[in-house]
C-alpha cells in the first residue's frame, strides 16, 4: 500500500476543486506530456458491451489443474476477472491417464478431480480435444517439454471411441444440462506444428470428433478449427456444409505479432495495435459470406502483457467475436520447460507464487465495467453504465509498438511494449462529463509500471532469482493495488477532471450515483 501523497505524485492526478495545494506541485514538468480532451455523456447510451473477454481464459496442459498454485490462481482469476471457463491443452496426454492402456480401458480419475474443482468454483471446462495418446499415435511427432503427441491416430475408430467415452462420462457425471453449456473444440493449431497430418487429415479428425460428441447428445456444442493466425475458417465451414457435419462455433487464434502476410496477404498492412481487431473483422466477414453465416466466433487465444494494449484491443474488438479467451490466466506454464525465475517472460495474468501481474488488474478493471455503453468522443476511453446506475470508465495511454518482427506467440511481452515499459510520453487526459447528477463521488484506480506490479520492489531487493518466503510475501503485497482515491466532482455541469497517465498506464474511474 502507498499513501495518498505518494500516489498523487506518482500518477499526476489533478482535479479542479478536489485536491488541496498548488496545482503546480502535481503537474509534470516534462515537456513531452501530450494532452487530449475526452467528453463523456453520462446520460446517453450507445449500445451494449458484452463481456466477451470473460467467457474463457487459457491455461497450460490439463494436468497442471492438479497443482495447488494453479487452483489458487484459478479462484482469483474467477473472483477478480470474472473468468467463466478455462481452456487447456493436452487432455488426452498420457500423463492424464485417460487412454494410456489403449482402447476401451479408459481412466477418468484425474479429469474428474480437475473438472470437479473447476465447477465447484464457478468455472466451466472449455474442452480442447488434444493431444494423441501414445497407444493410438501413428508416429513419434511430439511437442514441448511435456512431449504431447501430435500425430493422427493409427485407427480413426480409436480416437472416435475415446472421445465418445470421455463425453459420455462427462454427461453422466455432471448432467447434460451442464455439459451442454461447455464447448468441445477439436485440437489446437493444426495448421502449424501442433499437427503432424495434413489439412485433409484434420478434417477427418474433426468429422470423427463431432460424430463422437454428438452421438452422446445432439445438444452438445462442437467446433474448430482452433487454428493459428486466423486460418482455415472458410475451409472448415465449407467442409462441414458439403459433408453435412455439425459445427456449433468456429474458433481460431490471433496474436498482434502474427505475420500479417499470412492473415491479410500483405506485410504490415495495419499498425501493430490493429492486427487483432482488423483480423476479427476479416474472419467475421468470412463467416457471414459462408454457407453458415450465423456461426459464433470464438477467439481461443490472444495475449499481451501490456494493460493498455489489453484495454485498447477489447474496445476495438467490441461486437466482432462472441468470446476472446486470453492466453493464459496463470504462469504455471511449461511448454518450453519449467519456468526459470520468479519473474519470467512467460504467459499469465498471475505470476509465480500467485503474484499478480498488471494484466490481471486490467481484466479486473474490465470486469467492473457495465454492460451498457455510454457516448464518448474519440479517444482512449471506454465508458459504461452498470446495472445499479453507477458509471465505470476505462482510460489508457497506449504507446504504439514498432514493427520489430517479434513473434508474440510464445512472447507475450512482444505485444505492445510490455507491462513494465516506461518509454514514451505521458498523456494528460482532460475529462469533460455531461449529463451527470451534481456532486458525484469519483473513485480512481490505476495500473502502470509502478502501480499494480511487483517488479520495482523486486529490483529494490536486488532482483533475487529465488526470493525467500518473507520476500515473496512482500512481493505479493507490492503487486496489489492501493485503495482507490475518492473525490467529489465539483457541482454543476459540465464537470471537469484531469489525470496524467504514464506510458502504457490505465485508469478506472468509477462514478457513484
Amino acid at each position: 500500500m502507498i499513501n495518498r501523497r505518494k500516489f498523487l505524485a506518482g500518477t499526476g492526478l489533478v482535479m479542479a476543486g478536489a485536491v488541496a495545494g498548488p496545482l503546480e506541485a502535481l503537474q509534470r514538468a516534462d515537456p513531452t506530456v501530450e494532452s487530449v480532451t475526452v467528453a463523456v455523456d453520462l446520460g446517453k447510451t450507445t449500445g451494449s458491451l458484452p463481456h466477451c473477454w470473460e467467457r474463457c481464459a487459457g491455461s497450460d496442459r490439463t494436468v497442471v489443474g492438479l497443482r495447488e498454485q494453479w487452483r489458487q490462481d484459478l479462484i482469483r482469476a474467477q473472483r477478480d476477472a470474472g473468468i467463466r471457463s478455462v481452456r487447456c491443452h493436452g487432455l488426452f496426454d498420457d500423463e492424464m491417464g485417460i487412454a494410456v492402456q489403449g482402447d476401451g480401458n479408459y481412466n477418468f480419475i484425474y479429469v474428474d478431480q480437475i473438472y470437479d474443482f473447476m465447477i465447484d468454483h464457478g468455472v466451466r471446462p472449455f474442452v480442447e480435444l488434444s493431444f494423441m495418446p501414445e497407444a493410438f499415435a501413428s508416429s513419434e511427432n511430439r511437442i514441448f517439454f511435456y512431449k504431447g503427441n501430435v500425430s493422427p491416430p493409427r485407427r480413426w475408430q480409436d480416437w472416435h471411441d475415446m472421445v465418445q467415452a470421455f463425453t459420455r462420462h462427462c454427461v453422466q457425471r455432471y448432467g447434460v444440462r451442464e455439459v451442454a453449456e461447455w464447448k468441445f473444440e477439436v485440437w489446437n493449431e493444426p495448421n502449424i506444428g501442433f499437427w503432424a497430418g495434413t489439412q485433409e487429415d484434420y478434417f477427418e479428425l474433426y468429422r470423427q470428433s463431432a460424430a463422437a460428441v454428438k452421438s452422446v447428445d445432439r445438444k452438445l456444442q462442437v467446433g474448430g478449427p482452433a487454428t493459428a493466425q486466423l486460418a482455415w475458417i472458410p475451409d472448415l465451414i465449407r467442409f462441414c456444409a458439403t459433408q453435412n457435419l455439425p459445427i456449433d462455433f468456429v474458433s481460431t487464434h490471433v496474436y498482434p505479432s502474427d505475420p500479417q502476410a499470412n492473415i491479410f496477404g500483405k506485410d504490415n498492412l495495419y499498425p501493430y495495435e490493429q492486427v487483432i481487431p482488423r483480423g476479427l473483422e476479416l474472419v467475421r466477414h468470412q463467416i457471414q459470406s459462408s454457407a453458415m453465416p450465423q456461426l459464433p466466433l470464438w477467439i481461443t487465444e490472444w495475449s499481451s502483457a501490456n494493460p493498455a494494449f489489453i484495454t485498447d484491443t477489447v474496445k476495438n474488438s467490441v461486437g466482432l467475436a462472441e468470446a476472446m479467451s486470453y492466453w493464459t490466466f496463470d504462469n504455471d506454464f511449461e511448454e518450453q520447460g519449467v519456468p526459470h525465475g520468479i519473474f519470467n517472460g512467460g504467459f499469465g495474468m498471475i505470476g509465480q507464487w500467485g503474484i499478480a501481474r498488471p494484466a490481471l488488474h486490467a481484466f479486473a478493471f474490465l470486469h467492473k465495467m457495465g454492460e451498457t455503453l455510454l457516448s464518448t468522443s474519440d479517444g482512449p476511453v471506454l465508458a459504461t453504465r452498470r446495472s445499479d446506475g453507477s458509471t465505470a470508465i476505462l482510460i489508457w495511454n497506449l504507446i504504439p509498438e514498432e514493427h520489430g518482427g517479434r513473434f508474440a506467440n510464445g512472447n507475450p511481452f512482444a505485444a505492445g511494449a510490455g507491462a513494465s515499459s516506461s518509454s514514451g510520453a505521458d498523456l494528460k487526459l482532460k475529462m469533460k462529463f455531461t449529463g451527470a447528477d451534481p456532486r458525484k463521488q469519483l473513485r480512481v484506480s490505476q495500473v502502470n509500471s509502478k502501480i499494480g506490479t511487483a517488479i520495482p520492489q523486486w529490483k529494490a531487493m536486488g532482483s533475487p532469482e529465488y526470493p525467500l518466503q518473507d520476500q515473496i510475501a512482500e512481493l505479493r503485497s507490492a503487486a496489489e493495488l492501493p485503495e482507490p482515491e475518492i473525490h467529489q466532482l465539483a457541482p454543476g455541469e459540465p464537470s471537469d477532471f484531469s489525470i496524467t497517465l504514464p506510458p502504457n498506464g490505465i485508469a478506472l474511474l468509477e462514478l457513484a450515483r
